[in-house]
């Protein structure tokens, strides 16, 4: 079974089946050429055409196949056909389709719906909401909330049977009597909720046989909303699987070199790591074959198979080379520990969203001019992995998931072209016309964007004024007043430490202006620097003796 490269929803895989099909009454033989979860393409001999959108039946024994499916393109070679087919219904045998690229294609593809793995009797399934799993329910006995609770030792045994006998006799949820009687506070009850889900798919990986089905649509209102890294599961439900035929069917022959995957899509997404698995993935040079691996891995044989396994379902390594690793500038970057979300990373975002529009290629990278393409390589992969949206899943925000989304797309942009020498000679050429012309253009916006932001600030917009005038000091960031008003407004937030930033920046330019020194004296004085306060002030009177609000400070003081 071969991967064919496809950009649809999901991936499609090489197999040849052989059946026959009938088409108004005739028999034709057939076989497969590729097939997906949502789609088949299928070469039909001596029959020389097909209407698009005519609906066909589809019996394939040896995978298990029984469908309808509608006509989407057909191509005429000889006698015979070739023939694209959409299924109606997005089903098919697990083994024929990998469990962890199911999950990476329907995070990728922002689609809503349930994923359903059966196994004889035994039903789970995975909720989706805008690509990502959000929630999950089993129909066995071992997953229930209130077993695995006990599993975890959250609540004894004698807990968990008085819980049952008042559940009985009040005819209420267990989970709210466990609640009631103060076995359980909120907080744990989330918490177990959250494990529930994830042990509910990470057991999925243990399937070796089964059916999958994907419905689309909308998920009820009422239903939890969880939010998990599907490479996360993937990689820590691959390292739990314990049947070594499995790691023999899926672990290249040893004398495979594996590769970094090219596509930061695959690089950087939201997977935690332990010491041995960063000591593997540090192994991946683009040299040492598995075998060479394994002989230099101080964890044993079996741990580093299964952390490669696990690398290779996430995508980040492949067996194929599809670029490079020239040095270890990449090994370095996915081994740094991932930085949490706070108010400092999303005013991050928020400031970079509002500038990137007016950035160069350069600038969004943070590089120089003429820099060799390993620095732009690396550039590129350190900020892939700080702004990379699918590192950000738990954002409750959808507009700065949207920001995120739209920053990523534009660094990619600026990587594509100047890691291109002939997209970037255009480039560098079109940079060089445009300079003059684009610094004229920026003052005249800045000037303009400042005097909105000043109607802004009069009015009590302050937060619509920041944006404003950090937009003017970004267009043009060469005029103090600029950098004045910004630190000005930013006080009005509260926000001191970068009003003081700002206000420095106005009077490092003009630092002969009292109104800016007294107002950065009022910034010390909120801080409470009084002795700092103190000193600004009386600058500011030697400038101005007659400045009241100067005088009014030094009051204060």
């Amino acid at each position: 079974m071969e991967f064919i490269a496809d950009n649809r929803l999901f991936k499609r895989y090489r197999h040849k089946s052989e059946f026959y099909i009938i088409i108004e009454g005739n028999y034709y033989k057939a076989s497969t050429i590729d097939f997906s979860l949502n789609g088949l393409c299928i070469f039909i001999e001596g029959l020389s055409s097909l209407p698009l959108n005519s609906m066909i039946d589809i019996k394939i024994d040896e995978m298990d196949l029984d469908i309808k499916a509608r006509v989407v393109w057909t191509k005429k070679t000889g006698s015979n056909l070739i023939a694209g087919l959409e299924k109606m219904e997005m089903s098919g045998i697990l083994k024929y389709y990998p469990l962890s690229d199911l999950l990476l294609d329907i995070q990728r593809s922002d689609t809503a719906g349930v994923l359903e793995i059966r196994n004889a009797s035994v039903s789970k399934k995975i909720y989706i909401k805008n690509g990502v799993m959000v929630f999950a329910t089993s129909n066995q006995q071992d997953d229930r909330l209130e077993e695995i609770l006990l599993r975890t030792g959250k609540i004894s045994n004698d807990q968990y049977y008085q819980s049952l006998d008042v559940m009985r006799e009040k005819g209420k949820p267990q989970m709210k009597v466990l609640v009631e009687l103060g076995y359980l506070n909120p907080i744990d009850l989330v918490q177990a909720v959250k494990y529930q889900v994830e042990e509910i798919i990470l057991s999925l990986f243990s399937y070796e046989d089964g059916v999958v089905a994907f419905t689309e649509g909308l998920l009820p209102p009422e239903a939890i909303t969880l939010k998990l890294s599907a490479a996360n599961l993937i990689f820590h439900g691959i390292k739990r699987i314990n049947n070594p035929e499995y790691f023999k069917r899926v672990c290249p022959p040893v004398d495979t070199i594996l590769y970094y995957s090219s596509e930061p899509v695959n690089l950087f997404q939201d997977i935690s790591f332990t010491e041995k698995d960063r000591h593997v993935l540090s192994l991946i040079d683009s040299k040492l074959t598995i075998k060479e691996m394994l002989s230099i891995s101080p964890i044993g044989d079996i741990l580093t198979i299964k952390i490669l396994c696990a690398f290779l379902s996430t995508r980040m390594i492949e067996v194929k080379e599809r670029g490079f690793l020239e040095d270890k500038s990449l090994v370095e970057i996915l081994r740094e520990p991932q930085k949490g979300i706070d108010s400092e990373f999303e005013e991050k975002v928020e400031n970079l969203y509002r500038k990137y529009r007016a950035m160069d290629y350069y600038s969004i990278l943070g590089i120089e001019r003429h820099v060799a393409v390993d620095k732009i390589r690396k550039a590129y992969y350190k900020a892939a992995k700080e702004f990379h949206p699918d590192r950000h899943l738990s954002i409750s925000s959808e507009s700065m998931k949207g920001k995120l989304s739209a920053i990523f797309a534009f660094i990619t942009d600026a990587y594509k072209t100047l890691s291109d020498p002939v997209e970037r000679e255009k480039y560098d050429k079109g940079l060089l016309i445009n300079t003059s012309k684009t610094k004229a253009n920026n003052i005249v916006m800045a000037l303009q964007r400042f005097q909105e932001g000043q109607t802004a600030f009069e009015k009590g917009l302050y937060s619509a004024a920041v944006e404003l005038f950090g937009q003017a000091i970004y267009l043009d960031s060469t005029v103090p007043v600029y950098h004045f008003y910004l630190g000005l407004t930013n006080s009005k937030l509260n926000k001191l430490r970068v009003a003081e930033k700002e206000m420095s920046k106005a009077i490092e330019m003009d630092p002969f202006n009292a109104d800016y020194i007294t107002e950065l004296g009022y910034v010390y004085l909120a801080l409470g620097l009084k002795l700092r306060a103190k000193s600004t002030f009386e600058k500011a009177m030697k400038l101005a003796p007659s400045n009241k609000k100067t005088l009014k400070g030094l009051e204060q003081i």
